[in-house]
């Protein structure tokens, strides 16, 4: 393998987008990013993502990682210091806690922060494009008289999470899960609370969940969030071109018998919640926590490899049916 480029697709106003620039940063990866359009199509991303419709990806050469699970996991495999699970103080492992926070920060959570987001600002095209991407009507009306209602329970949902932070980060001195150095759970819980200060403002967050403001200051310092406007820009066709320069065949390909699908069969991988659109390819690797599939990109001159987590995701023989 030469030393591929790190290249972020991303907008920057996409939560889960900035949650990996964090990490990225908090990494010392050297990275690039690529903007995209916040809504499809994106034509020049399909040589790279096989399909798929969410926000970010994460190019490593001609591999494309989708979802912030899977890039995650590389990045820890790639960079293991500093790690994204450091031990608490009692010398305990933190990240199958930290696995588990997060699949309560980036779904329960996180749809109470959106009740707040306002759509009718945001343009016919956008909400057109959220509606296709969530699989029903988005009627900006409708949640522009029910964001106020819907505050207490987004309130409750950061009120568990302050408690949570406060029982253990010793009055700002200590991290979220009271561990010496940041750990993924402090990039996961800041996003939400980033996110929401777009929509309610930093004064309704003070007021309400100090203890995850004050969280969010030291943590966008911890990643050097200031620093990601003098980051280099690529365009998509450049991305292409280093998709194709920096070319690598998968390393031990894999079945673990834990998918129904052969490797070498065409398969469809499709998330299970929202933007349900399918990814198609060969797959090549099949394990408990991992789906990879294959693409001959002629046109481009590449073999592309898109990667995907298996939680959130279902991988379905071609003909198969959901």
């Amino acid at each position: 393998m030469t030393n591929p480029q790190f290249i972020l697709h991303w907008y920057p106003n996409s939560p889960f987008a900035q949650k990996v620039a964090w990490a990225l940063q908090y990494k010392n990866v050297d990275f690039k990013l690529v903007m995209i359009s916040p809504i499809e199509p994106r034509p020049l991303r399909r040589p790279l993502d096989a399909g798929y419709r969410k926000t970010p990806v994460l190019q490593i050469g001609n591999h494309t990682y989708c979802d912030s699970k899977v890039i995650f996991a590389e990045l820890e495999k790639r960079f293991p210091e500093p790690t994204f699970y450091p031990l608490d103080v009692q010398g305990n492992s933190t990240e199958y806690l930290i696995l588990s926070l997060a699949r309560w920060t980036e779904s329960s959570v996180f749809q109470s922060v959106v009740t707040q987001i306002p759509m009718g600002a945001l343009g016919e095209a956008f909400v057109k494009d959220r509606a296709q991407f969530a699989g029903r009507k988005i009627d900006p009306e409708m949640l522009a008289f029910t964001a106020p209602f819907m505050l207490q329970g987004l309130n409750a949902e950061l009120q568990a999470i302050e408690n949570l932070v406060k029982a253990r980060n010793q009055n700002g001195s200590l991290w979220a899960l009271g561990t010496k150095a940041l750990s993924l759970a402090d990039l996961h819980i800041a996003m939400n609370v980033w996110f929401l200060n777009q929509f309610v403002g930093s004064k309704w967050v003070k007021s309400n969940v100090p203890v995850l403001g004050e969280h969010l200051t030291k943590t966008l310092a911890a990643v050097r969030f200031d620093a990601l406007d003098d980051l280099d820009q690529l365009s998509e066709e450049e991305a292409l071109v280093a998709a194709k320069e920096h070319s690598w065949t998968l390393a031990n390909p894999t079945h673990d018998g834990s998918s129904k699908a052969r490797l070498g069969q065409m398969v469809t991988v499709l998330p299970t919640d929202t933007g349900m659109v399918p990814s198609t390819g060969t797959l090549v690797h099949s394990t408990i926590n991992e789906t990879v599939i294959e693409n001959q990109q002629e046109e481009y001159g590449f073999t592309s490899y898109t990667h995907f987590p298996v939680i959130g995701f279902v991988v379905l023989s071609q003909g198969s049916k959901l």
